[in-house]
């Protein structure tokens, strides 16, 4: 792989992990009263053992998935992170941890365990082996799970999985050579959840398809994982790729569309614009290597090795769909002067756009409606309350452009008249909830 390893992620889940697990320790230590978990306990003990584990695998599962920005910044949606990861991974490891103590209490009876049984120590540590392996197979579950995607799920499972392992074996290995139980716990405790991060981690740089690599701008050296269906980049803190801290950088910049092998990129920006390769582009498909320049972000696009290969076989059997065989700039479709023929419905030659109060442009797609609103996944992102979710679209129909409210909340108007769907011509105002716009074509 290209660039591979993303050291930068492990070193953060693997610290997650190690914090999570001293975290933890301290209420499964309160919980056990420093007892061995071999001993004859009440019922009411053995819940409060139960809890006290489920809640180290909640710590140490929040923290694993509040390190997904590999920053030590504590930002509102890192916290939002932390809190759905914490629950998550406490209420999956309640019933994991009360059927691995079962597990474990049916593998020291085999063993002899409790009446001097030879090699009875062998069958605890299996049983240790066996609990926190599983406690690690939830984990990775868990912090796949938050994302709702199924591959993430099975990553983080193997990762989970591995890491349980090595760190269940570790915690018996510190066990026998430490003389104070309390420490080794607090020890063991670290070393799971470190090893649980760290190929959790791992296992997801392994098998990554696709990924930007910040090569200037504030976030310099991080890499962001592209994966699943469609990817935003913008300002804004819910975008996959969060490029903070610049103000040429829009809310929602730019879209990467996921179909198969192929990786393409739109730009939603007009004012800033988006760069790839040094030109400014509409919608480009993107290739191993190409550096995507936005404000004073540059970022590399790294394709997995065998899915750069399939998309150089793709590529070579047949052209991209409107794609510039003319030498002009990435993106750019020359229209046909020869012809003669226009269509009604052809698009203007001049780009169409909004602007805002603030003196922000917004493009206006001519192929398809743009949609507006304050939800992310719009063309236009409103920061504005008054603005719905999904609020209204324009689209360039029968040789116009068309304003139509999406049903609204708080309306769509031009001047004082509240429409449903309305022409607009250059200069028009118009505004949805107390946003203000000036169209421009």
């Amino acid at each position: 792989m290209n660039g591979a390893i993303d050291r930068r992620e492990l070193f953060f889940k693997a610290l997650a992990g190690l914090l999570g697990g001293a975290i933890g320790w301290i209420p499964a230590e309160i919980a056990t009263h420093g007892h061995s978990i071999t001993e004859q306990e009440s019922t009411w003990s053995v819940i409060a053992g139960i809890v006290s584990v489920a809640l180290v695998a909640g710590m140490i599962g929040g923290m694993i998935l509040a390190a997904e920005d590999n920053s030590f910044e504590i930002t509102p949606q890192l916290k939002r992170r932390f809190r759905l990861g914490f629950i998550v991974c406490l209420v999956l490891a309640l019933p994991e941890t009360y059927y691995s103590d079962l597990i474990f209490s049916k593998v020291l009876r085999a063993g002899g365990w409790g009446v001097n049984h030879p090699g009875a120590v062998l069958y605890l540590v299996a049983g240790r082996l066996i609990g926190w392996t599983l406690m690690g197979l939830m984990l990775g579950v868990g912090v796949g799970l938050v994302s709702l995607s199924l591959p993430n799920m099975l990553k983080g499972a193997l990762g989970g999985l591995i890491g349980g392992l090595i760190g269940g074996a570790g915690f018996d290995l510190i066990g026998s050579f430490s003389q104070s139980g309390l420490a080794s716990r607090l020890i063991g405790f670290c070393v799971i959840g470190l090893a649980i991060g760290f190929f959790i981690g791992l296992v997801h740089q392994l098998t990554k398809s696709a990924w930007f690599a910040v090569e200037a701008g504030r976030l310099k050296g991080r890499q962001f994982r592209l994966e699943g269906g469609n990817v935003t980049l913008g300002r804004a803190e819910e975008n996959t790729v969060g490029l903070f801290g610049d103000p040429g950088v829009q809310a929602r910049h730019a879209i990467i569309i996921h179909q198969g092998d192929s990786y393409t990129l739109k730009n939603l920006a007009v004012q800033a614009g988006t760069l790839v390769n040094g030109h400014r582009i509409e919608t480009v498909q993107l290739h191993d290597g190409d550096r995507v320049k936005i404000s004073n972000y540059e970022l590399t696009f790294h394709l997995r090795t065998d899915k750069r290969t399939r998309q150089s076989a793709v590529a070579a059997a047949a052209p991209i769909a409107g794609a510039d065989t003319s030498g002009n700039s990435i993106g750019s479709q020359a229209a046909d002067t020869n012809s003669g023929v226009a269509g009604v419905n052809a698009p203007p030659a001049v780009a169409a756009y909004l602007l805002n109060a603030g003196g922000q442009q917004f493009a206006i797609h001519l192929g398809e409606p743009t949609r507006i609103g304050r939800a992310l996944d719009n063309d236009i992102v409103v920061g504005d309350a008054s603005v719905s979710r999904h609020h209204a679209s324009i689209e360039y129909r029968n040789g116009g452009f068309l304003l139509r409210d999406l049903g609204s909340q708080n309306g769509t108007w031009i001047g004082s008249e509240r429409v449903t769907e309305a022409p607009l011509g250059r200069g028009d105002a118009f505004r949805l909830g107390d946003a203000r716009f000036i169209f421009h074509a």
